[in-house]
């Protein structure tokens, strides 16, 4: 993996399932826990770890929300990749979530360039229509009603805040109940950052909450809102064009990875589904030719 580097610009993910079998068996390869690589009998699986996770990546690139609808399909159009039932499938999938969360962070880790600026913000995972937004039963307990400012709608389900860097690859992310206010989640999703300035928008305004970032080593930067003293002097333009990369990132992620329609019923499937597009999108950073990772 020497040859793997880092892109300022994204592009639009475009490989089929033997090259992301070749990329997965690389990074599962240098990546993996030791306690899921060297468990006993993987050997006599008839369905490898690394086919499973390129199947899983194939769903998420083919925007195929429903796992059901793409263990369907697969075995119509390449059965010879899946050779095991749909609920055994559902299960190898799972307990793969800490070898997704590995790869994720290790290509962060060895290869993200971050420079000097990161930015903040959360988007919604409504889990039903808002009509049902007070009967919802599924994860009761966990999931919440909250309110999202940006679309002005009150939905029950949680809320995904994201730290990108200025080009707009993913650096960390947390999953909160959605009544959780953005200023309450941002001391965790900043913890271990290694970009010195943040910015954000308005809904991080706030004295506690640039006092704790200050502690924690960090320079947080809000626009003011316009009826603030100073807000004139405050609001640097290029700051604000800054910060709405995030905004255009979001996009991408809810247009083309569907990260805000999440099917799955579990809790690990739901963060499995937000861990695998938050990957997929991050390798949207890297290139492929001939079965390996460069950039131009």
């Amino acid at each position: 993996m020497d040859h793997l580097k880092f892109k300022q610009k994204r592009h639009n993910l475009q490989v089929n399932l033997a090259q992301l079998k070749v990329l997965c068996a690389e990074l599962y390869q240098k990546y993996c826990p030791r306690y899921i690589s060297q468990r006993r009998n993987t050997t006599n699986s008839r369905v490898s770890d690394v086919q499973i996770l390129a199947l899983l990546c194939l769903q998420v690139i083919t925007q195929m929300h429903s796992q059901r609808k793409f263990f369907a399909w697969a075995q119509t159009f390449i059965p010879h990749q899946l050779n095991i039932e749909r609920s055994r499938f559902n299960r190898r999938a799972q307990r793969l979530l800490p070898v997704v969360m590995a790869m994720r962070q290790g290509l962060t880790r060895d290869y993200a360039q971050t420079g000097q600026f990161a930015i903040i913000d959360s988007l919604p995972n409504p889990l039903c229509q808002k009509v049902r937004n007070k009967r919802a039963k599924v994860f009761r307990g966990i999931a919440d009603l909250g309110y999202n400012a940006t679309k002005d709608m009150y939905f029950y389900g949680f809320k995904t805040h994201f730290e990108t860097s200025l080009s707009g690859y993913i650096l960390n992310y947390t999953v909160t109940e959605a009544s959780k206010h953005d200023t309450q989640a941002a001391s965790t999703l900043i913890a271990g950052c290694p970009c010195p300035f943040v910015l954000a928008d308005v809904g991080y305004v706030g004295q506690p909450l640039q006092e704790d970032f200050g502690e924690l080593g960090y320079e947080l930067w809000t626009p003011y809102r316009s009826n603030m003293k100073g807000a004139k002097q405050h609001n640097v333009p290029a700051l604000k064009d800054l910060r709405r990369t995030i905004e255009s990132r979001f996009s991408i992620l809810v247009e083309d990875y569907g990260i805000e329609k999440n099917l799955t019923r579990s809790v690990v499937g739901f963060w499995l589904k937000i861990e695998l597009t938050v990957f997929i999108y991050n390798l949207g950073f890297f290139d492929f030719t001939e079965n390996r990772i460069i950039t131009n």
